[in-house]
């Protein structure tokens, strides 16, 4: 799928997408994605702890901007033949993300805006976190094939 910046419109196609897609990944102990947040990574992790419940978006951070984003459908959507590549540059730009507010490019302990996900694959839960800009590939090893 080609992944490109979200519109109001493209919700139920997203959904839609990510529903058939996680059912062929979990019937074939593919690739799920449990929990994805973008932006200010460690102010999601503390707001689901807290909540202990799901949340689209973050705090509002400057100029209306929220600091995180619930990205799990947009990945999920991605997810192809139990494989996700991300791009070597922004994920702002990618279908169901956006520009994270100033204060989220930079959080309080000076890290940089970042992608975290929770997946499971072959029946392993595990998680990664990776800097705004940096490449990703989720993928079965061959051991696993």
């Amino acid at each position: 799928h080609e992944l490109r910046l979200c519109s109001s419109r493209a919700a139920p196609v997203l959904i839609t997408g990510c529903v058939a897609s996680s059912q062929e990944e979990r019937e074939s102990g593919g690739l799920l994605i449990l929990a994805a947040y973008y932006g200010d990574v460690q102010a999601a992790l503390r707001t689901m702890d807290s909540a202990h419940g799901e949340h689209e978006a973050g705090a509002i951070g400057e100029a209306g901007a929220p600091k995180w984003l619930d990205v799990r459908v947009a990945l999920q959507y991605a997810v192809v033949n139990s494989t996700l590549v991300l791009p070597a540059r922004s994920k702002r730009a990618l279908r169901g993300f956006a520009r994270m507010g100033a204060a989220a490019q930079l959080d309080g302990n000076g890290a940089a805006c970042a992608l975290w996900i929770r997946y499971e694959l072959g029946g392993e839960v595990a998680t990664v976190c990776v800097d705004d800009e940096q490449p990703l590939r989720l993928e079965r090893s061959i051991s696993c094939r």
